[in-house]
């Protein structure tokens, strides 16, 4: 289970140019479970990224 969130920006510069920025985050939280020499495991794993992406645009 989890949770996840956007937010982005898009600026016109000009006519044909623009500037996109987003950032994400996401909180994932799981429970891995395999068998080691027939032994079942279970290991908590957290997963917690922020994302960053700044990007360039020409519209044509």
């Amino acid at each position: 289970m989890g949770v996840a969130g956007q937010v982005g920006l898009d600026y016109q510069l000009s006519k044909n140019w623009l500037v996109n920025a987003s950032v994400w985050y996401m909180q994932i939280s799981t429970d891995v479970k395999f068998n080691l020499a027939e032994a079942p495991v279970k290991i908590e794993t957290d997963i917690d990224p922020w994302v960053y992406m700044v990007s360039v645009g020409y519209t044509f």
